[in-house]
């Protein structure tokens, strides 16, 4: 008797623990979602209904690639590309606004042109409102532990690529020993009077490379006024031709070069090479790296759903992978990146040239353009 009582109890107590578990399962089934899912799930349905979202971007085809990926994990959102320099994207825009045409969602470029042209223009929409995934809204995954924008609101411009430049000069490896030059300053040596070329810097080409030398307490205004009024240096604005001109010893270094064309030149066997500059005349550059949101979007919610894959550890991955341009994401792998000295670290002294506090150089520009027309350069 006692065995059939125990089994009937376990039995018993079998079925109300399947009870209470299923009831506990339902529970939690019809337990309300976080509200950043609610969220996400209410911007996705919508994103899906307008089933397009249209990028100005970068012409290079990395960047286009990269974006492109967004395509695979949200197939029911077209991604419209319009490809463009960073001037001609913005002029566009801006005609297309004045014909009461709004064709744009996100633009990404250069921060020179979304800060002048749209920036300026009020053409932006504010993006930390924008930021649905945690993942996303996460500063602690990002280079300095912060989300880091370009404009001086601090909102508007995002960030997201971050590449070193150590590039002092690019040298002719038979005729120069890099071992005396260690600094932009011994670029003023005597030594090296009429033996350089150089990036014309009013053509912007370089512009990165203006705003760090202006306003590094080292260099500064003085150097740009000794380097282009007493070294007698010649410009051009032709980047190959320089690299030519340096392998073939017509100058003995070439200043403003590209360094993915010196290293390309160098690969094909040409004596030349690159010598890198100190730590804290370096600098870092957010490139073709910048996102902001135009405002009157057509597709606002496909918008979101794309900045915030963009911004994302999917996204970033892919960002670097196709365009070979370090993610301020420092929880991604960057083995992948070609040149590993371009990835920045977090106690790095460089100055980041796409901070809104060095965007205005037009006194550089003037200091350069008086000391060149002193030397009869003009």
């Amino acid at each position: 008797m006692r065995g059939k009582a125990s089994k009937k109890f376990t039995g018993q107590i079998l079925v109300i623990g399947a009870i209470l578990f299923s009831g506990s399962a339902a529970m939690a089934a019809a337990a309300p979602k976080s509200d950043w899912q609610a969220e996400w799930e209410k911007t996705l349905a919508s994103a899906t209904k307008e089933g397009q979202v249209t990028v100005y971007g970068p012409p290079a085809t990395g960047y286009q690639n990269a974006i492109g990926a967004f395509q695979n994990t949200f197939p029911r959102i077209k991604l419209v590309y319009i490809p463009g320099s960073g001037t001609n994207n913005a002029q566009r825009l801006v005609t297309e606004r004045r014909a009461g045409k709004y064709l744009a969602d996100l633009f990404i470029g250069g921060s020179g042109t979304i800060i002048e042209v749209l920036f300026d223009g009020n053409l932006l929409e504010p993006l930390s409102p924008m930021l649905l995934l945690p993942e996303v809204k996460d500063q602690s995954v990002w280079l300095g532990k912060t989300h880091t924008y370009a404009d001086a609101k601090g909102q508007y411009v995002f960030m997201i690529q971050g590449n070193i430049s150590t590039n002092l000069a690019a040298y002719n490896t038979k005729l120069v020993n890099p071992a005396g030059l260690k600094s932009y300053m011994d670029l003023l040596n005597p030594t090296w009077k009429g033996k350089m070329v150089a990036y014309d810097p009013r053509a912007r080409g370089h512009i990165q490379s203006v705003r760090a030398l202006y306003h590094s307490p080292k260099l500064g205004g003085e150097f740009f006024r000794r380097f282009f009024g007493e070294m007698d240096v010649t410009l051009s604005r032709d980047q190959r031709m320089m690299i030519d001109w340096v392998a073939q010893g017509k100058f003995q270094l070439s200043i403003f070069s590209t360094s993915t064309d010196v290293m390309e030149a160098k690969k094909q066997g040409l004596p030349i090479d690159i010598i890198d500059a100190p730590d804290e005349e370096s600098y870092m550059s957010g490139g073709f790296g910048h996102v902001g949101v135009v405002n009157k979007a057509p597709h606002p919610a496909a918008t979101k759903v794309l900045l915030n894959w963009l911004l994302s550890k999917e996204g970033q991955l892919k960002w670097q992978e196709k365009t070979d341009n370090n993610s301020l994401r420092t929880d991604i792998p960057k083995n992948m990146l070609s040149d590993p000295s371009s990835i920045p670290t977090e106690k790095g002294k460089y100055v980041n040239t796409s901070l809104p506090q060095y965007q205005d150089i037009d006194m550089a520009l003037k200091i350069i353009d008086e000391a060149l027309t002193k030397a009869g350069k003009r």
